[in-house]
């Protein structure tokens, strides 16, 4: 498990900009680690879910949304879904096409990219899943 911490300078809220603390926690996709994720699941208000189109299915992720979301009563819209290209070539856009979510989270973002070629806009589509929890909680007025 690695835990990276950083604080988010590029958000901006109700024409507010905001810095927050952020911590990302990596289970790696490896059920050997299937006994911390309960120290992981605590307090959790977001889960972003990375899958690589070419190689995963839709249905791969049901085990995650089991594991993280559905048994700690997160909201399907508090979770992002990277579908990450790993090859030299840029999106594939009939992979992605072709990947079906499951049903429980139908109404999590999803974001396509190949971090090799389209890393910025996946930082715009991180920043807006920020964005996102951030209003759903209570935002203090002086921020």
């Amino acid at each position: 498990v690695r835990i990276v911490e950083f604080e988010s300078h590029e958000l901006d809220i109700r024409r507010q900009r905001i810095e927050v603390d952020v911590e990302l926690w990596d289970c790696s996709g490896d059920p050997r680690y299937r006994d911390c994720w309960p120290a992981i699941r605590d307090g959790i208000e977001g889960v972003i879910l990375v899958a690589n189109p070419d190689e995963n299915k839709g249905e791969d992720l049901k085990i995650w949304y089991d594991e993280f979301i559905a048994s700690s009563n997160l909201d399907p819209e508090n979770v992002l879904i990277v579908l990450n290209e790993m090859g030299e070539k840029r999106t594939n856009d009939t992979a992605i096409s072709e990947f079906r979510l499951p049903p429980q989270l139908s109404s999590a973002t999803c974001a396509a990219c190949n971090l090799l070629h389209e890393g910025d806009q996946l930082r715009l589509d991180f920043n807006q899943f920020l964005v996102t929890i951030i209003a759903k909680s209570e935002v203090p007025s002086d921020m």
